[in-house]
């Protein structure tokens, strides 16, 4: 069909040249639209990364745990995973590595700033969005995720690999200043509280959000005043096929939101990971512009004495 060779058209296109601009092309694709996404180029159908398979500048990035990577992946994909792309140095579990530190990483991949990067899970793009939103930080626009993830790809008969030959390395460099306004920290937040203008949203599980379970690592439950709470699961068919739902129905289950593009909104989690997937869902999906993630979420919230803290129930560990 025409719109797929389009899209394949302009992956490969982006794969092969440098945007010049700095906000994701967007180009015409009728099945897609179907859809309604702001931006449907943010996602790779499984069909579609059938055909790019081999494809010079096309990388595929495996980000799970590093067992499940070698227990079968993707032919070609690269092994990534979420402590890989954290500062190690933080006094807070998960933040966000270094702009360096992401050079060096994908370097070592033998990525290079030509390709375009195709990133799958097998958890509804949920860790996969992470990724995504530290490359968006640094300015990466050449980033696609898998609708579906492994599953979609199993689900068209995509053949599974268990072997890794490590590729040369590259010398990847990120370009311009990046936007580091999709990153929020605490101090901001703080002060932002109680502001009508913006919008907090809890990305976590109801349980979660109420305080009724602490997940491991938080040392204390409940969730940050005046949030409100719209699980990250909401967006994809959870407890099907793990693709994102369509527009419409992304417009009710966020429809606590105003509809405005320019709408200020603040998302976060239990590290940031969660809140990633949901800032993917506003931008790409949904077109908001101004979808910060706070990157520390409830692990650095939590730690910080005297925070405020709303809380309705017993709470319980849950790890």
């Amino acid at each position: 069909m025409y719109w797929k060779s389009s899209l394949l058209a302009l992956l490969l296109l982006l794969g092969s040249c440098r945007e010049k601009e700095a906000a994701p092309v967007v180009v015409d694709a009728p099945a897609a639209r179907e859809e309604g996404y702001f931006n449907p180029q943010a996602l790779v159908d499984a069909a579609d990364l059938m055909q790019l398979s081999g494809e010079e500048h096309i990388k595929v990035v495996d980000f799970r745990k590093r067992e499940d990577f070698d227990q079968g992946h993707i032919p070609g994909a690269l092994p990534l995973w979420r402590t890989d792309i954290e500062d190690r140095e933080a006094a807070v579990q998960g933040l966000i590595a270094s702009r360096e530190t992401m050079e060096a990483l994908l370097s070592e991949l033998g990525i290079s700033s030509e390709d375009t990067i195709v990133i799958y899970d097998d958890r509804g793009c949920v860790d996969a969005a992470r990724l995504w939103w530290v490359l968006q930080v640094y300015g990466y626009d050449k980033t696609r995720l898998l609708n579906g993830g492994l599953h979609a790809w199993e689900s068209q008969n995509g053949p599974l690999n268990s072997r890794y030959i490590p590729p040369p390395h590259s010398a990847f460099r990120f370009e311009g200043p990046g936007r580091p306004s999709m990153k929020i920290g605490r101090d901001s937040v703080l002060a932002l509280l109680g502001n009508p203008e913006w919008i907090l949203i809890d990305t976590r599980t109801s349980d979660e959000y109420s305080g009724k379970r602490l997940k491991e690592g938080a040392l204390a439950a409940g969730r940050i005043p005046g949030s409100i709470n719209i699980d990250w699961a909401e967006a994809v068919h959870f407890n099907g096929d793990m693709t994102f739902r369509p527009v419409e129905q992304l417009r009710k289950k966020y429809g606590r939101i105003p509809d405005d593009p320019g709408q200020s909104v603040i998302a976060y989690c239990h590290s940031g990971v969660r809140s990633a997937h949901t800032s993917f869902v506003l931008t790409q999906l949904l077109g908001y512009n101004q979808v910060h993630n706070y990157d520390g979420s409830w692990l650095e919230w939590s730690s910080f004495e005297g925070a405020p803290i709303e809380k309705d129930s017993i709470t319980s560990i849950l790890k």
